[in-house]
């Protein structure tokens, strides 16, 4: 059997976590009395709110996946609206809730999806705060990478930060979590692309591949 390793900023039960990530969490000034809700596209983006007042948790929580879902749950809110696991899902979501008044997006500092400027093209009003940022971690010591291992990477900035430190050799497998991330792998290298946004499809899909 191949050995799994998960290029990510936290870890998942039963496969080898390489944590190439660290989050910064910044904490701007937020009047959460101005936005009708809120839109949520990570865990991060919940934790980063744990500075801050609880009103939060009275406002309607968009989230882009059951796992964002569940951790805003977690967190302390209870009027919780889902999209399909996809940011470009969210516009369509944020227009089934009516013209309610203006939604504010806690996103990180880097974003792949255009999603906010398909929304406003919609009429959609929504405001965005520089919640967190991923950077890579420099300083952490990890195992090493056997060359016929299954690769997972969750986001663009997973593979960014693996390819500082490592190649991806020819005889390893690649499973990426999204189109998005896929298109950031290296020219020429080959990817299985996980059946949705979670890493628990990703664990699934890379089991498969190491026990073929």
């Amino acid at each position: 059997m191949r050995p799994i390793y998960l290029i990510s900023q936290t870890p998942y039960p039963g496969v080898l976590h390489i944590p190439i990530l660290k989050i910064r969490f910044l904490t701007p000034d937020i009047d959460f009395s101005a936005y009708h809700g809120l839109v949520f596209t990570s865990k991060q983006a919940v934790k980063s709110l744990e500075p801050y007042s609880e009103s939060w948790k009275r406002l309607p929580c968009m989230c882009v996946s059951e796992a964002t879902a569940i951790a805003v749950r977690n967190a302390g809110g209870d009027d919780i609206r889902m999209a399909d696991g996809y940011g470009k899902s969210i516009p369509e979501s944020l227009s089934l809730e009516g013209s309610g008044g203006k939604w504010l997006y806690l996103r990180p500092k880097v974003i792949a999806s255009e999603w906010v400027e398909t929304a406003r093209e919609q009429g959609i009003e929504i405001d965005e705060a520089i919640m967190y940022e991923t950077v890579c971690n420099k300083e952490g010591v990890f195992s090493p990478i056997e060359s016929n291992g299954v690769l997972i990477f969750t986001s663009p900035s997973s593979i960014d930060c693996f390819m500082a430190r490592y190649e991806i050799l020819p005889d390893q497998k690649i499973v990426v979590i999204g189109k998005t991330t896929q298109k950031r792998l290296p020219k020429g290298v080959d990817a299985t692309l996980s059946d949705s946004a979670s890493v628990a499809s990703c664990v699934k899909i890379a089991r498969t591949i190491a026990n073929y």
